[in-house]
């Protein structure tokens, strides 16, 4: 840290500027991954407005500006601790519930309709993000699962 906010002895929720840029390394690492992916797909014959590559592309270019960005901004930037919460047991649960109910959502999305496993997906959300009752776990997936359809689905025509 700096003079003006002198890390305290013992302190290890005060992370170090490598630590906060060692994040952004990773995430600049899975950036140029997603980048190379993207180049690997193969164009169609016939030409079109939008390539397959574009959103992939997309994707990747903005992770990777955005890790260039936090590693700058590690050693450039001094972190103000008083607003950051420790880090909980609750928390960690929380995390790990979401990444493991992407991953099934994943999963079933291949077997089950998206219609189907989407809703499954937001309501597994909400249920773990707190959210309990009808509105919570029925009509609010259903809601964003429709939208989601009708946009991606009926709208912009890609394959569910």
């Amino acid at each position: 840290m700096t003079a003006a906010h002198p890390t305290p002895e013992g302190d290890r929720t005060a992370a170090s500027p490598w630590r906060e840029a060692a994040v952004g390394a990773v995430f600049l690492a899975l950036g140029v991954v997603i980048l190379v992916l993207a180049r690997a797909i193969e164009l169609p014959d016939r030409a079109l407005a939008v390539s397959p590559r574009i959103w992939p592309e997309a994707l990747g270019t903005g992770i990777i500006a955005l890790s260039v960005l936090q590693i700058v901004l590690a050693f450039l930037a001094t972190p103000k601790r008083d607003d950051v919460e420790p880090a909980t047991r609750v928390g960690v649960l929380r995390v790990a519930g979401f990444v493991l109910a992407t991953l099934a959502f994943g999963l079933l999305w291949y077997y089950i309709h998206f219609l189907v496993s989407g809703m499954v997906f937001v309501a597994a959300l909400t249920w773990i993000a707190g959210g309990r009752g009808i509105k919570d776990l029925i009509l609010f997936p259903a809601g964003i699962t429709v939208v989601l359809y009708a946009l991606f689905a009926l709208l912009l025509r890609v394959p569910v």
